[in-house]
């Protein structure tokens, strides 16, 4: 860790936040759990799992520590926290598409969005390779170069995003405004409903002269059932964009895309509506259904199960399944304990004496930390390794300015 690296870091947990980048080297306890969802990861295997935590216990570090894990193993992930007044709910497919789509990352790339998927595929299609099954795979996608259909993806839509974006950027002077486009249109695809012709003109009947698409017209803009809907049909294309983002991925040889979702109790809080929460259900028990191909986890709580069913009791839905809930798989993390706080502590003080240049092990002797960290960790508060993190910063702060 860079003096540059350690300053961020330090910036993060004096705010109780996991560190960017550095989660893993904070994740202390809990060995055995952390290597059940480890080996989760190293199996590959598709299938969706909540993981309960109590507030400030770590839902969202855990779910960070995996982004970073999942991306060491060479898997493309998109980590996305639900908000309903942000445009991010749970009952909108077109919206959990798209903001899939726009927070993509891939092993080493900075950054975030469809252009790191899209741009492994055109260097794939670009250059040799020895896999036959990905060669072929990839030869399907582009019906050999010749982009007028795809037989690999489910996605009409996509395939037209991609097959733009790929044009944009084969050609002998690349069009940034078109590539900017096609990323746009991904990431918020309910903003071009009214659209359907401009996205026909700009993406299809624009490029003729590069590929050839015999598809009548009016099967492009039309509403409902057009190729470029991604509402009509209960989301059909939603979810059929949203499994092609996963065999993207692994055409473009990553090992797959593994789905985060934060902040997952906000359909029972800010989906007013019960209509709008059974919706957020029912896409939730189709995403453990297998809908999604991939790998995805969901941060809740211990009691989210019983707050769903209490929410949809009191609403009269008396006939509703309830079985469903149950069968969800689910994994617990315990709480850490003071040993365990006092690990992180230990690190903490590491990383701000790199930050800062200065030796605070010098200043503040192993039982002062360890007599912090028991004070803060007895205050019977859900979120306490939180709160820990925080005052030993704040400790440390301290006592860097006595010495400076």
């Amino acid at each position: 860790m860079t003096p540059a690296e350690a300053q961020r870091v330090i910036e993060s947990l004096r705010k109780g936040i996991p560190p960017n980048g550095f989660v893993r080297r904070f994740t202390v306890g809990r060995r055995s759990e952390i290597n059940q969802l480890a080996a989760r990861l190293s199996q590959g295997n598709s299938g969706a799992l909540l993981l309960k935590a109590n507030y400030g216990s770590g839902k969202t570090h855990l779910l960070r520590f995996i982004r970073e894990t999942a991306l060491q193993e060479g898997f493309a992930v998109s980590y996305i926290a639900l908000d309903a007044r942000s445009a991010v709910r749970f009952n909108r497919m077109d919206q959990i598409f798209g903001a899939t789509a726009r927070h993509v990352e891939v092993p080493s790339a900075p950054e975030q969005g469809p252009s790191v998927i899209f741009g492994a595929i055109l260097k794939a299609l670009t250059s040799s390779c020895d896999d036959v099954e990905r060669r072929r795979c990839l030869d399907k996608l582009s019906n050999g170069g010749k982009w007028d259909h795809s037989d690999a993806l489910k996605s009409p839509a996509l395939f037209i995003a991609l097959r733009a974006w790929i044009t944009a950027n084969m050609r002998d002077e690349a069009d940034p405004q078109l590539t900017k486009e096609a990323e746009d249109w991904i990431c918020a695809p309910w903003s071009y409903c009214s659209q359907r012709r401009w996205l026909y003109q700009r993406f299809v009947s624009g490029l003729r002269a590069y590929f050839r698409d015999s598809r009548p017209e009016w099967q492009f803009y039309q509403p409902a059932t057009g190729v470029f809907d991604f509402r009509g049909g209960d989301y059909r294309q939603s979810w059929d964009a949203l499994a092609d983002l996963d065999r993207l991925a692994q055409f473009a040889g990553f090992k797959g895309l593994i789905l985060l979702v934060d902040e997952f109790e906000d359909v029972i809080y800010n989906l007013k509506r019960i209509n709008y929460q059974e919706a957020a259900f029912w896409n939730l028990f189709r995403l453990f259904d297998g809908w999604f191909p991939g790998l995805s986890f969901y941060a809740v709580t211990p009691g989210f199960v019983e707050k769903c069913k209490r929410r949809l009791f009191e609403k009269g839905k008396y006939d509703y399944d309830y079985t469903r809930f149950e069968e969800l798989p689910a994994f617990e993390m315990s709480p850490l304990d003071v040993s365990d706080l006092e690990d992180l502590a230990m690190r903490i003080m590491d990383a701000h004496g790199v930050a800062y240049n200065w030796e605070p092990d010098f200043v503040m002797k192993r039982s002062q930390l360890k007599s912090l960290v028991g004070r803060v960790a007895s205050v019977p508060v859900q979120d306490r390794a939180r709160q820990t993190i925080i005052e030993v910063v704040k400790s440390l702060d301290r006592m860097l300015e006595t010495v400076a």
